[in-house]
């Protein structure tokens, strides 16, 4: 009879336990990696209950920790079992001394696969369960404060893994590139277009996952104004918007194909100059590139021997 409840994968439950039920592990760092269905008994009869540990690359070498939990549900209670792991005794009633649950330290004891073997004698409806908890990286801090396409950020925490390919670092449900890794630190780099605002970071370690560490992303840079809609080559221009770089020379800004000079910046707004370039020239494209990160959309300009100040939203 086979008992097995599986939550491996991108699913683990926090385990809810308290230190003293897994001795010689912190309960914020123990997750539910795999757990038993009722372990039902009736009454007169010993039962037997077969199940395996199908493990993930890397999770045979975590620590690991197997809890038996008598009465289970708030029914009744075991008067007796057994239990063996790949046919060697495992457990025996006695472990309980009188307590609803005991765990065994399983580290470096199982394999893929390994099986577990329950045999249990109660009365009828008498109920056990058994988990097996797995350690799981903790989250304590990322820099920098926000993130954005092209940087590099360093994740510090516990339990995470010196080998790369056991590690995955998720920003949103897209993947972050680990550069280097130890036990407290990962140095990660982001790539591609992060949604913008706040995310949810997490580390996988062997696919077990931390719990979300919130992290503010930097968003695209938006173009919602343009001082001028028409002004010469030299001449100053302003434009208004969102995600730009407060630092001028972390702003790029191109009018066609030509690179500006960035006189200034803030958050919400970027002064520069227009280049030395042909002109006249008609509906000129203004683009800006903020900390690596390009903006989507892009405002437009005409160049003239007129300067005509804009009052409305840049042309599209």
């Amino acid at each position: 009879m086979r008992s097995i409840k599986l939550l491996t994968g991108s699913i683990l439950l926090t385990a809810a336990l308290s230190s003293s039920s897994l001795p010689g592990f912190a309960a914020a760092e123990m997750a539910i990696l795999q757990e038993s269905k009722p372990l039902v008994t009736r009454a007169g009869a010993w039962h037997t209950w077969k199940d395996r540990f199908p493990l993930h690359p890397g999770q045979e070498s975590l620590p690991l920790r197997l809890t038996f939990l008598n009465g289970a549900d708030g029914r009744p209670k075991a008067t007796n079992m057994t239990a063996t792991l790949d046919g060697a005794p495992l457990a025996q009633f006695n472990d309980f001394k009188g307590a609803d649950n005991f765990s065994i330290d399983l580290s470096g004891k199982i394999q893929n696969n390994s099986r577990l073997e329950v045999r249990g004698f109660g009365p009828s409806g008498a109920r056990m369960r058994w988990s097996l908890y797995i350690q799981k990286p903790t989250i304590s801090n990322v820099s920098p404060d926000s993130i954005g396409t092209n940087d590099t950020i360093k994740i510090s925490g516990t339990n995470f893994s010196s080998d790369l390919k056991h590690l995955k670092v998720y920003l949103g449900k897209k993947h972050v590139k680990p550069l280097s890794s130890s036990p407290g630190e990962i140095t990660a780099k982001v790539t591609g277009e992060p949604e913008g605002g706040e995310q949810d970071l997490t580390v996988a370690v062997s696919s077990v996952k931390s719990e979300p560490f919130k992290v503010s992303v930097r968003s695209h840079p938006r173009i919602t104004r343009v001082d001028m809609l028409a002004t010469m080559p030299r001449e100053p221009v302003t434009i208004s918007g969102t995600g730009f770089s407060p630092v001028a020379a972390e702003n790029i800004v191109t009018i066609g194909n030509y690179r500006a000079n960035v006189r200034s910046s803030t958050e919400n707004s970027i002064t520069f100059t227009v280049p030395d370039m042909p002109f006249p020239k008609w509906h000129v494209p203004i683009k800006v590139t903020s900390r690596g990160v390009p903006c989507r959309g892009h405002a437009y300009i005409h160049l003239d021997l007129r300067v005509v100040p804009n009052e409305g939203i840049p042309m599209r």
